[in-house]
C-alpha cells in the first residue's frame, strides 16, 4: 500500500476521539515501516544519481537495502515492542507499535515482486502475494481502486474528527492525488 494510505487508514482505525494524544504515535507508527524507503530513494536518486529504471529494477533488490527494509517491516520485532510497551504500560508507545503492525499486516497481502521479509529475524521468508497494490500484471488496478476507496471512506470518517485546516486540507489533497494518480496510471485504455 502507499504510505499516505497507511497514515489515513491507521488513524481512522486506531485513533480515538476521546484520546487525541495517540494521534502522533499512530501517524509515526504508520510511517516508520516505509521510512527506509524514503531514505533509500533520496540517496540513490539525488546522491548516487541513478535513473528510476535502475533504482526500481536493480538497486531496490540489492541485499543491503533489502536487509534495511526488513527491519522496519519485521512483525516479530513489532510484536516484541507491543508486548514490552503493554507490560510497562507505555500507552503512546503501544499505539506506535500497534500502528506499525497494522501497516505490516495491510502490506503483507498486496506485495508481489516487492514483498518484504516480514518475519525477520526468525525467517527470511517472503510471502509473494498473487496480487499487488500497484502492478497491473497482478491486479494492481483493482487493488489500487480498493485502496483508494478505503482511503476515501476513512477520510470521510476522519473529517469530523480533524479540526485543523491543515489536517482537512491534507485529507482532501491525498484523495485528489489518489484519484488523479489512478486515472493517470491505470486508465490507459
Amino acid at each position: 500500500m502507499n504510505t499516505p494510505s497507511h497514515l489515513i487508514l491507521n488513524l481512522a482505525t486506531l485513533r480515538r476521539p476521546a484520546h487525541p494524544e495517540v494521534t502522533w504515535p499512530v501517524l509515526i507508527g504508520a510511517f516508520v515501516p516505509d521510512a527506509a524507503m524514503f531514505v533509500f530513494y533520496a540517496w540513490v536518486k539525488f546522491v548516487e544519481r541513478l535513473p528510476d529504471s535502475t533504482i526500481w529494477n536493480e538497486t531496490f533488490f540489492s541485499q543491503s537495502w533489502q536487509d534495511i527494509f526488513a527491519i522496519g517491516n519485521s512483525i516479530p520485532l513489532v510484536l516484541l515492542g507491543i508486548g514490552a510497551t503493554y507490560a510497562w504500560r507505555k500507552w503512546a508507545w503501544l499505539y506506535f507499535f500497534a500502528s506499525m503492525l497494522l501497516h505490516q499486516l495491510c502490506d503483507l497481502p498486496v506485495h508481489h515482486d516487492d514483498a518484504h521479509r516480514h518475519f525477520v529475524p526468525l525467517s527470511n521468508y517472503r510471502f509473494i502475494s498473487p496480487v499487488s497494490y500497484w502492478d497491473p500484471d497482478h491486479y494492481g488496478a483493482l487493488i489500487a481502486l480498493i485502496e483508494s476507496s478505503l482511503v476515501l471512506i476513512a477520510s470521510v470518517y476522519l473529517w469530523r474528527q480533524v479540526r485543523s485546516r491543515l489536517g482537512r486540507g491534507l485529507l482532501l489533497l491525498t484523495n485528489v492525488v489518489y484519484v488523479a494518480g489512478y486515472v493517470a496510471f491505470y486508465a490507459r485504455a
